[in-house]
């Protein structure tokens, strides 16, 4: 048993003697509020950029897209009562009647408009940028009619507009660091006591509320998993996100639990590109070759993961080749001899941006520290909360960063938004162009037939492997957990469990 397991194990033990009865009895007592532990403080909610798993779940409550993902990972209507392909590059979206904000204010296509043009701005670095940069026009024929006209064909624009972080929002929201509050989701915000807890009460205004059976959701920030995972055990909440691994057998043996974990999401690094030596493909290269992916899953996830020598991808798409997976290699000689090529001398310092919010981001960097030290690179770990990691990897306030990713899409067109460089990219290296490999990527979403698409991305995928825009290192399990009195829930399978099942809190009810 490791160490930390044994310590969770025993606090847990702890908090179950200390006052089991009572805390089951009060999370009972709160009749249909689903008592949810947040594995992060949200901070401000801000429109456009990603900023993690925990905002994407309070997102998908507080807001409405267009359209969003069903239990099945399918892309459905939502503020859009229908939708269509007009053609390959044009989509007719026609907006049910009555909609309004949880304030009251009406949502219109000009609403509509106003809100995908903001998220088209290079300068909003919204986390769908990549898949509204080729915007040519939006056009509004009446109060429900939106049209958006693409310059070039994009067959994976409608799972982009599902996105979290493209909920439609009021005009107050559309500015950088505004504030996200309201908008047009089946929750309303009640509360929010800053740093400690979101109470969210049913919304009236919701355009299926009927179909809500929750009276709201209360998210209580537990940021340590092993916390996260006593107060589920002792009853404190019904659900918690993110799941620590170390606790995955934990949670399995407990009475009246579900562990709900599925293959999905990645994590990855990225590079300042604007600051030398990482500027220089040779420097991304030899990181490839420096890190022991095996390492990493086996310290982050406790060896519930897989690691990657090449781009992951969400199960069961037709467009994925294998050999897109295959592009680097754990080799430290190799590693060693790229930098002497460099001009990188022996003993080089650099700081590398982990987050203390997340103990597999911090085990993750501890990993990558010791490769990196044993070809010649001495990093300085800098571990802030999640806002402030989110804000320094965002603004290039880094050398080295790892990073967690959730693509909306299942298909290859979603390296494009991890290859664009921050801050057009919430996702990407700061400072990256990503010119060459975005226009294979649109190249093959343009082509109708799978295999001569594949040719395009295989394209773009041979550049990343020059280039090294960004390094995946190892795809995780994802679970979350809850009380068998939670019933309607399902965690979405593939990159859409944490980009996806927030929607399905609608759904869920209390037994």
């Amino acid at each position: 048993m490791h160490r930390r397991t044994f310590l969770a194990t025993a606090m847990g033990l702890v908090t179950l003697m200390a006052g089991f009865v009572p805390q089951v009895a009060r999370a009972q007592d709160d009749g249909r509020m689903l008592t949810f532990g947040l594995s992060a403080n949200v901070g401000n909610l801000i429109y456009g950029p990603s900023r993690g798993a925990a905002q994407f779940i309070v997102n998908q409550q507080l807001h409405r897209g267009l359209v969003k993902f069903d239990e099945n990972g399918t892309v459905v209507p939502a503020l859009a009562e229908s939708f269509e392909a007009v053609d390959t590059s044009t989509y007719r979206f026609t907006l049910r009647k009555g909609l309004v904000f949880h304030d009251g204010t009406p949502i219109d296509s000009a609403t509509v408009k106003a809100s995908l043009e903001y998220l088209a701005r290079r300068e909003t670095g919204a986390a769908i940028y990549a898949a509204l940069s080729t915007l040519e026009a939006i056009e509004t024929p009446d109060a429900h009619t939106v049209l958006v006209r693409l310059s070039k064909p994009n067959a994976s624009l409608l799972d982009y507009l599902a996105d979290p972080n493209a909920g439609i929002s009021p005009p107050a929201a559309l500015a950088p660091g505004a504030v996200n509050w309201i908008g047009a989701g089946p929750f309303r915000l009640k509360a929010n006591d800053s740093g400690v807890s979101l109470t969210l009460v049913k919304a009236d205004t919701y355009y299926d509320k009927d179909a809500v059976a929750l009276d709201g959701v209360k998210f209580i920030f537990y940021p340590d998993s092993s916390a996260r995972a006593n107060a589920l055990i002792a009853g404190d909440v019904d659900m918690v996100d993110f799941v620590g691994w170390e606790d995955f057998e934990r949670i399995e043996a407990t009475p009246k639990l579900v562990l709900d974990a599925v293959p999905g999401p990645f994590v990855y690094t990225l590079f300042n590109t604007g600051r030398a030596p990482f500027d220089n493909p040779k420097v991304r290269q030899a990181i490839a070759y420096a890190i022991n992916r095996d390492n990493v899953v086996a310290a982050a996830f406790y060896g519930h993961g897989n690691p990657l020598n090449g781009m992951p991808m969400s199960p069961g798409n037709d467009r994925y080749d294998p050999a897109m997976g295959e592009l680097w290699s754990y080799d430290p000689d190799k590693a060693r001899a790229l930098l002497a090529e460099a001009g990188v001398a022996k003993g080089m310092k650099i700081s590398l941006l982990t987050s203390s919010t997340y103990s597999f981001f911090r085990d993750m960097a501890l990993s990558m520290q010791a490769d990196l030290k044993a070809v010649g690179i001495d990093a300085e770990l800098n571990a802030p909360d999640w806002p402030t990691y989110t804000s320094a990897k965002n603004g290039g306030n880094y050398d080295l960063a790892v990073a967690g990713g959730a693509p909306s899409v299942t298909g290859p067109v979603y390296m494009q938004a991890y290859a664009v460089g921050a801050p057009a990219s919430s996702f990407g290296s700061y400072g990256y162009d990503a010119s060459e490999i975005v226009a294979h990527i649109q190249a093959g979403e343009a082509i109708a037939g799978d295999e001569e698409a594949r040719a395009e991305y295989a394209k773009a995928v041979r550049i990343i492997g020059d280039q090294v825009p960004f390094l995946p290192l190892a795809q995780r399990s994802q679970a979350f957990a809850y009380t068998d009195r939670v019933k309607g829930f399902r965690n979405i399978p593939g990159f859409l469990s944490i980009t996806g099942t927030g929607y399905m809190i609608e759904k869920t009810s209390i037994r």
